[in-house]
Formats: C-alpha cells, sequence, structure tokens
C-alpha cells in the first residue's frame, strides 16, 4: 500500500505531499523505494537545497539495492520512468552485468545515450547488444552503421554490415549499413545499386534518401541527389546523418566550380521516426 499511495501521489505530482508520506516509518523490504521517492519528491520541489539532499537520499536508495538484481532493476526502471538520466544510465550500467537483464539494461542505455547524442557510448551499447543478440540482423545494422560513420573499427563494422544485409537484404536499416559499408570500401556504384532496389516509398524515407543522396554525391552525381536531399529534409534524420550529409555536400561544393545556384543543404529535423 505505501508503494501504491507514493506512486499515486507521483502521478498527481503532489510532491509536498509525497515528501510527507516517504518520510517516515519503515517500508521494510521496499525501504529503497522509500529513499528514492523521497530524493525524487525533493528534486522536483525546488526548494533552496533541494538539489543535494536529494543526491544524498538517492545515493541511500543506491546503496540499499547493491548485491539485490530485483531491486536494482527496479529503481532502474524508476529512473528511466521519471526521466533522471544520470542516476538511470548508472543503475542500468549495473544491472546489464546480469545475463538476464542485459538486454533490457543495453536496449534503456541506448535510449539513455541516444537523447544525450553521446556517440562514443551509443556504438559501445550497440556493439554490445549485437553480441546479446547476434541473430537479430536490425541490432546488427544499427552497430554496423555506427562503427562506420564513426569511424570506429570500420573492418569490424563492414564485416557485421554484410551479415546483416545477408539475413535480411530487403530491411532498409540493413540495406543502409551495407550500402555504407561498400562506400567506405570505395564501391559506391554497388553501395547505390543495392539501395536502389528498395520500393520507392522505403527509398524516400528521409533517413533512408539521405544515405543515397551521400552516396550519390560520392559518385559525382549530385543532380541526381537532389531528390533526395529533398527526401531527407522532409523527415527525421539523426545528428550524425545530418553531419554526414552537410559534410558531404561541403566537400563536394568544394570539389566544384562555383555557380550562381547554391548548393542544396539539409534542414532542420522534424519529429522522430525511424525508417522501416
Amino acid at each position: 500500500p505505501a508503494i501504491e499511495v507514493a506512486a499515486a501521489l507521483t502521478a498527481q505530482k503532489n510532491w509536498s505531499r509525497l515528501r510527507r508520506w516517504a518520510k517516515g516509518g519503515n517500508w521494510g523490504d521496499s525501504e529503497y523505494l522509500r529513499l528514492a521517492y523521497q530524493a525524487y519528491a525533493k528534486q522536483q520541489s525546488r526548494q533552496e537545497g533541494a538539489d543535494a539532499e536529494s543526491a544524498s537520499l538517492w545515493h541511500d536508495a543506491e546503496r540499499a539495492c547493491e548485491e539485490n538484481p530485483e531491486r536494482e532493476i527496479r529503481l532502474a526502471r524508476l529512473a528511466s520512468k521519471w526521466k533522471l538520466p544520470n542516476q538511470a544510465e548508472q543503475l542500468w550500467l549495473r544491472v546489464a552485468h546480469n545475463p538476464l537483464s542485459r538486454r533490457e539494461a543495453l536496449d534503456a542505455l541506448s535510449e539513455i545515450y541516444r537523447a544525450s547524442n553521446d556517440l562514443p557510448n551509443l556504438c559501445l551499447t550497440a556493439m554490445r547488444l549485437h553480441e546479446t543478440s547476434p541473430e537479430e540482423p536490425l541490432i546488427a545494422a544499427e552497430y554496423a552503421r555506427l562503427s562506420i560513420i564513426l569511424d570506429r573499427n570500420s573492418s569490424e563494422g563492414q564485416r557485421v554490415a554484410k551479415e546483416a544485409f545477408d539475413q535480411a537484404p530487403t530491411e532498409p536499416p540493413c540495406v543502409v549499413a551495407q550500402a555504407l559499408s561498400l562506400n567506405s570500401q570505395g564501391r559506391t556504384p554497388d553501395g547505390i545499386a543495392i539501395l536502389q532496389k528498395l520500393a520507392p516509398e522505403k527509398l524516400h524515407d528521409a533517413r533512408v534518401a539521405l544515405y543515397l543522396a551521400v552516396l550519390l554525391l560520392d559518385d559525382g552525381k549530385a543532380d541526381a541527389a537532389h531528390e533526395f536531399i529533398d527526401a531527407a529534409n522532409s523527415g527525421f534524420v539523426f545528428p550524425e546523418e545530418k553531419k554526414l550529409l552537410q559534410e558531404t555536400l561541403q566537400k563536394q561544393s568544394s570539389s566544384t566550380p562555383a555557380t550562381p545556384t547554391p548548393s542544396p543543404t539539409i534542414s532542420p529535423s522534424p519529429a522522430n521516426s525511424s525508417p522501416r
């Protein structure tokens, strides 16, 4: 009952009542949750000195979870639900050591690093996800894509991209990863060819179109790239993808004579979506 009341007060954002509710008494085996709710209520109250007191309470909650995987994962889920990325990250890193909960932990860490655009840790987590679930081509493709874009062990990324493509040759993420891989090996026309085999509606998805635009520009086909740059502008792309296209456009612009028509640029991204 104590936990249910605390959850209800949290949903109501009644921080003063939640502070009072979580301040006294002993919640038995759920003492760590009492500390967590008290910490969260303190933080949300925005009172002077609340952050330091909240951090101390949260630290106590974490210590009460040590060596208890069930408590750690429950507290990690709360931290994610409450949008406390720093606290959630540390807990999920601990939870990831447990093989039974590793997949959930790595998925949660991916969301944290994606939200903060922490690309090195995102790539590392993608690698660990691939190691955990080696038979899932979409996970493999994401690891390969990041490895190649960030130039982190590109040869491994190329190998994984081919495996993902061989497993799922019609899935846009797998096609994109293999096209990137071929481009990185100097086989840009081959990369363009496999992208162009996708159905038109998939090819004009912003995140797929962007890669076709990049490869066409790398292959000296700027005019053909315009259509796909427009498609990339029309939807969501990740920051590292936007940067890749901008750098490719700048490289193409500096290597060709100036003309009255300016080179196309990529516009800010609207709401999130992912290629399917």
